[in-house]
């Protein structure tokens, strides 16, 4: 019993110092300041049961944390720098009037030390999110 006690408060001061660590993650992630979806439409024709979203984003400094998009989704950085980190790729960090390319299930991150200002159109699958989290 005494050692039940023993590992049981470990497990507590385990689990305790997870949920402090992962708070601070948390408030290191970079925040959306404004998000604005500005069209999402079904593509016709040779796009049947695809759709289209352009969002004009901005964000405070942090990091996305890791996540893909099921679709291809394109960049255009309107201000700002920030860089994108893609798993098994060289880091590239894109600025202000650059565009940027991210293929279908690409995981990856993008961290920004100032605020950026995005404008991002993606093609996907219709009814699928948009964007998923990676742990």
């Amino acid at each position: 019993m005494a050692l039940l006690r023993r590992h049981g408060f470990g497990f507590v001061l385990g689990f305790a110092a997870a949920c402090l660590a992962a708070s601070s993650l948390n408030a290191q992630l970079r925040r959306t300041g404004k998000t604005a979806t500005l069209l999402t439409t079904d593509l016709a024709g040779w796009c049947d049961g695809k759709e289209v979203t352009v969002e004009l984003n901005e964000f405070g400094p942090g990091t996305s944390g890791r996540h893909y998009h099921p679709g291809h989704s394109f960049t255009w950085i309107l201000e700002g720098a920030e860089t994108y980190v893609a798993d098994g790729k060289p880091s590239k960090v894109v600025r202000s009037g650059d565009v940027l390319h991210e293929e279908p299930e690409q995981v990856h991150r993008v961290d920004n030390d100032a605020p950026v200002k995005l404008l991002v159109f993606r093609v996907v699958e219709k009814g699928k999110q948009v964007t998923v989290p990676v742990p």
